[in-house]
């Protein structure tokens, strides 16, 4: 059993067991990961990296979210490498496919894509020699359809939970779990649960809400609710570990990583982090991080003069908002100004990079910092302001996130 410290007692609370450092299926002989995006992928690669299962075979169903180029590039640089037994690329799958049809023509169209999905999934676990009774399915939050579909699909599998990226569980996606567990066949409406009903008699795909019971859960820091057995692997919170997961990678992408932040660990100190969330396609978030960027170089002027800034895009976006705020700041801040736009996580990042100051909004990303005590974790207060505007019942939970962070 691995040696546990006062600090992983404390914030392990009640409900969460220490686990060896071993991930073997019980009683399969297989796991099947899923991920769209490459945030989820490196939670995966990083648990598979500590929590080995010698004796079982892994396997991962994927597909780049919205077919985004960004995400695809670097999810199949890291897949190429990654030593899963067979991979099953779902992006063509019809399910994902926009839909056109009316409600009544949808009763027909719906099953029928889950059919054809299904078949596809078959024909593959045959390849593979994969029963579905004899594998662990190892699925984030029920958010996407990759996982929906797993779940759905995977009926008499083993069901694992493990966290969507590396935030620790902070109280906002406990909160927004919690609620999701919640949403049982209960809160449904009657029409609602008769389609489900339907389609799952006619595809043999269930994607009823509360029909999944997870064996166990993983988690870097709290508990999932509604899942007994939750194990603690928050040691893995830690840059040594996060250096170990990062040196597995293809060397093509160590290399591109290695060359985007050298310039920025040599540049003119304070080293400013500025993480930017997807901007999408409105104007309104991106003049939000304008307006937040433009106050505290101002109020902050003392402890910023002189500093470099470096803006981590989005792994899951790189567009036109993203590119005309980067333009903003070239002409309006007298920095040095670096951009990191590539799909790795912050957090294989931080061990080389290792900034003063991480500056973001409401945030995933500064838990982890504040953590790994990397920078001071800095939160912009017209973001806060939003959240609270947009889960005005969370306030409790927004604050308790923001403990021990700083708020400029």
């Amino acid at each position: 059993m691995i040696e546990e410290s006062q600090e992983a007692r404390r914030r392990s609370g009640p409900g969460v067991q220490r686990d060896r450092l071993s991930g073997a299926a019980g009683g399969g002989n297989a796991r099947v990961f899923t991920a769209c995006q490459g945030t989820q992928l490196m939670v995966v690669q990083h648990l598979r990296r500590h929590l080995p299962a010698p004796d079982c075979r892994d396997f991962l169903l994927w597909h780049p979210y919205e077919n985004i180029p960004f995400i695809d590039r670097f999810m199949a640089a890291v897949i190429s490498d990654a030593g899963f037994a067979d991979t099953l690329d779902i992006r063509e799958f019809e399910s994902l496919r926009k839909r056109t049809h009316s409600d009544f023509a949808w009763l027909i169209e719906s099953p029928r894509r889950l059919r054809s999905d299904s078949y596809a999934v078959q024909q593959w676990m045959q390849r593979n020699q994969l029963l579905n009774d004899q594998i662990e399915l190892w699925a984030d939050d029920p958010i996407h359809f990759n996982v929906n579909f797993s779940r759905g699909y995977f009926r008499a599998a083993r069901h694992v939970r493990i966290p969507h990226c590396f935030d620790q569980e902070n109280v906002l996606n406990i909160a927004y779990g919690a609620a999701m567990e919640r949403q049982g066949s209960d809160a449904l409406s009657s029409s609602r649960r008769a389609f489900l009903a339907w389609q799952r008699c006619a595809s043999g795909v269930d994607l009823r809400p509360e029909r999944v019971a997870c064996d166990r859960a993983y988690t870097f820091d709290r508990p999932f609710p509604a899942v007994k057995r939750n194990l603690d692997v928050s040691h893995l919170i830690s840059l040594k570990a996060f250096t170990e997961t990062y040196n597995t990678l293809p060397t093509a992408i160590r290399e591109q990583v290695a060359s985007a932040l050298q310039p920025i660990v040599a540049s003119r100190k304070p080293l400013v982090l500025l993480l930017l969330f997807g901007l999408g396609r409105d104007p309104e978030l991106r003049g939000l991080y304008e307006r937040a960027v433009d106050r505290i170089f101002s109020e902050h002027a003392r402890e910023l003069t002189g500093c470099s800034l470096a803006v981590k895009v989005h792994p899951s976006s790189s567009g036109a908002q993203e590119r005309a705020f980067i333009e903003r700041l070239r002409m309006s801040l007298p920095v040095e100004l670096h951009v990191i736009d590539h799909g790795l996580n912050l957090e294989f990042m931080l061990p080389q990079l290792r900034p003063d100051y991480v500056v973001a909004g409401v945030c995933g990303g500064l838990p982890v910092v504040r953590r790994l005590r990397v920078g001071r974790p800095v939160v912009l207060s017209e973001f806060i302001d939003l959240c609270l505007r947009q889960h005005p019942v969370e306030k409790r939970d927004v604050l308790a996130y923001l403990a021990d962070v700083e708020i400029w």
